[in-house]
């Protein structure tokens, strides 16, 4: 699934309309034929030797175009167009992430989540506080027919100037400006501090020196339920700047149903569009819970129905829990570069004797995990005090642990518990 939210068109010039003719002075009329009966037979003549003339070539051409028709194999059934990732431009050019504008770290700054207070605002109050924080993201990706335009939006998340937004968005670019949504006449270029591109996470910086930028706060994802009224805000078609819509939490930890990157995501029914990556998710205090990032979009049909009759999918817009994705934004913060915490395990979803958990399959050689007696067939069912179900709950505990952390966690091996504690290293590039 990559039906990405970024916005994407050619950029240039333009072809401009041909000029308009100026006027002219009407011409003289012109005097009208007299027609004699000479002149009447030869005209009449003349057009019935024309029809007879077409009506042979015709007759022809109808016959010759039946008998190559007849002898034609029967067109086959039409599929159904796949979903597809939205306003995608090929890349003809050798780029890599070398071209894009770096910026440096900074090991002192690091962003939290603040917990939910205060009463629910009415969707105006959080249109009016969410929208200094928002701000319009457009990256420039130069290729060999010229070059195009990738918008979305960002959040900006510090006093200082940095945003958040999609990896996407900034994919195969050389340049990087963004625009306050308060002031869009003024552009401020910006640097790439660091990306995380399985989990489609950027960090940007562009300088907020005496901006009195207003840092959007940011609320912990985790208190979300199914259910509850959210609210997203971006830039929908890269020029529809500062669009609010609403919607509710359709559902949480969406994983494998969805592209089975690891991170289990918010589905929500607020409507996203392109130009929307990056943006805001909204909780009913106002507070950034999500990075919006992609939609599910297509056509679905029984096998066998027309296509007129097929099922337009709507409403199932995607976004990046914050709470689960800090602990890459603040070590991209920090050094530059994303990581993956890791145990070393092939592992899944399992019930054992009326306990559910993540079963054990395989434990690799030279990791903590083995040294500290986890084995294949454990069923880890809790990892730093929470209970884990499913691997999105294993993951995000893994995840907020770190490379280097400590995870707690209680096996059940042979029907009795057991406290396994050990070190997380950082996952391989190699490993799957």
């Amino acid at each position: 699934m990559d039906n990405y939210l970024s916005s994407r068109w050619p950029r240039g010039p333009g072809v401009q309309p041909p000029p308009v003719p100026a006027s002219r002075p009407p011409a003289p009329p012109r005097k009208k034929a007299r027609w004699s009966p000479r002149r009447w037979a030869v005209t009449i003549v003349s057009i019935v030797l024309c029809v007879a003339l077409l009506g042979g070539v015709s007759f022809w051409a109808v016959n010759g175009l039946a008998e190559l028709l007849a002898n034609m194999p029967p067109p086959a059934a039409a599929s159904d167009p796949p979903p597809h990732r939205t306003w995608s431009i090929p890349n003809t050019s050798n780029w890599s992430a070398d071209d894009l504008p770096w910026g440096d770290p900074d090991p002192g700054v690091r962003l939290s989540v603040e917990p939910a207070a205060g009463a629910a605002l009415s969707g105006r109050e959080i249109h009016q506080l969410a929208l200094p924080s928002i701000v319009y993201v457009e990256a420039e990706e130069s290729g060999s027919f010229g070059g195009y335009i990738h918008s979305g939006t960002g959040v900006i998340v510090t006093y200082s100037g940095y945003v958040l937004t999609n990896y996407h968005v900034i994919d195969e670019s050389t340049e990087v400006r963004i625009r306050l949504l308060t002031d869009t006449l003024t552009e401020y270029d910006a640097k790439v501090i660091g990306f995380d591109e399985e989990f489609d996470i950027a960090v940007l910086k562009f300088d907020g020196e005496g901006l009195d930028l207003t840092p959007a706060r940011l609320g912990d994802s985790d208190a979300l339920a199914v259910g509850d009224p959210v609210y997203a805000e971006g830039n929908p078609m890269g020029y529809l700047l500062g669009s609010m819509t609403e919607g509710i939490v359709s559902a949480l930890d969406r994983d494998d149903e969805v592209d089975g990157r690891g991170m289990g995501m918010i589905q929500t029914s607020a409507a996203l569009n392109p130009g929307n990556s990056g943006g805001a998710l909204l909780n009913e205090q106002g507070q950034v819970v999500g990075i919006t990032s992609a939609k599910i979009t297509g056509l679905v049909r029984d096998s066998g129905e027309d296509i007129e009759d097929a099922a337009v999918l709507e409403n199932i817009g995607l976004a990046l829990p914050i709470s689960d994705i800090l602990p890459f934004v603040n070590h991209i913060l920090a050094t530059g570069e994303s990581w993956r915490p890791y145990i070393g395990i092939t592992c899944e979803a399992a019930e054992q004797s009326g306990r559910r958990g993540i079963l054990v399959a395989t434990v690799e050689k030279d990791v903590p995990a083995r040294e500290a007696g986890l084995r294949k067939g454990d069923l880890i069912v809790s990892a730093n005090g929470a209970a884990v179900t499913t691997l999105p709950e294993l993951r995000r505990q893994i995840y907020r642990t770190g490379v280097d952390g400590q995870l707690h966690c209680v096996v059940v091996r042979g029907g009795e518990e057991l406290p396994i504690t050990f070190s997380l290293i950082d996952k391989p590039t190699s490993a799957d």
